[in-house]
């Protein structure tokens, strides 16, 4: 089956020139539902790599806990603390308040599946007038038949192989042909995780072979959801942003994993999403 690799080229497809009046939020603003008692860092990650690569505005829907944990990280985010250990459909007045604010959102990180989280995803791809990155829980938990071309879903290979109920092999060619195979079922766009990267919309499949096999900690895949929701808020169109967001993260995570081996941490990760943009952005 025929594919297109990703390239550098994609960064200049990507960032447009930016106007000297350009006002904040004219360049992305992105809302992140996720985090649990337990997962509490998972959407910080999301927010700050949605930062890092360009949108103006990060928004992180938790449980107090994990909200009040994002916090800590860094005084760019912002946060809107739910009174629940978990995100669950009671937490839907809550999130609608600023589902018209967002440009794009992003859903699943740290979210949990165990109480009552599958109400919640089930609502808000019910209810969401914007583009939506699916990851982590939320595709654990997701009914299929409310996917659309407005959404893009991140699975890695178990959550792949749960959420389609199949089982994926190591060879990029049958990978490739599973992922178009899906995302043309259901009508949407699909960007399958791991040494290789599979992004497909269901007509055409594109290679990402930027990664690194020290991403393999905790935390890579939250980086990579809020790059997509970053680009995708900045009004790139889906598979544009699933591609470029493959290629900045794999590349970050690159060059962190030359540096730091296996003292590479996520966090190397983020502090390096500046690399790709600044070496091939030529505006």
């Amino acid at each position: 089956m025929s594919s297109y690799t990703v390239t550098q080229n994609i960064i200049n497809a990507l960032y447009k020139r930016r106007e000297n009046w350009a006002h904040k939020g004219d360049f992305g603003r992105v809302l992140i539902i996720g985090g649990s008692i337990e997962y509490t860092g998972s959407p910080a990650l999301v927010a700050l790599a949605a930062l890092r690569s360009g949108c103006d505005l990060a928004r992180i829907v938790a449980p107090r806990r994990c909200a009040d944990a994002c916090s800590s990280f860094s005084p760019e985010l912002i946060t809107v603390p739910f009174q629940k250990d978990f995100l669950d459909a009671s937490a839907m007045p809550l999130i609608r308040r600023y589902m018209p604010w967002s440009k794009a959102t992003s859903i699943g990180n740290g979210l949990g599946t165990r109480n009552g989280q599958k109400d919640l995803v089930d609502a808000l791809l019910k209810e969401s007038k914007t583009k939506l990155v699916l990851d982590a829980d939320a595709l654990k938990v997701l009914d299929k038949g409310l996917v659309n071309e407005k959404m893009l879903l991140t699975p890695n290979t178990n959550e792949f192989n749960l959420l389609f109920d199949m089982k994926l092999a190591a060879n990029v060619e049958e990978r490739a042909i599973a992922v178009k195979g899906m995302a043309k079922k259901y009508g949407t766009n699909i960007l399958l995780k791991g040494h290789i990267d599979v992004i497909s919309d269901g007509e055409d499949v594109f290679l990402n072979k930027t990664n690194s096999a020290y991403m393999t900690k905790g935390g890579t895949g939250d980086t990579l959801t809020g790059i997509c929701a970053s680009l995708i808020s900045q009004g790139n169109d889906i598979l544009t942003s699933a591609c470029g967001a493959a290629f900045i993260n794999g590349y970050a995570g690159r060059t962190a994993g030359k540096a730091k081996r296996e003292s590479f941490s996520v966090i190397d990760l983020i502090d390096n999403i500046y690399m790709p943009l600044t070496k091939w952005r030529h505006q």
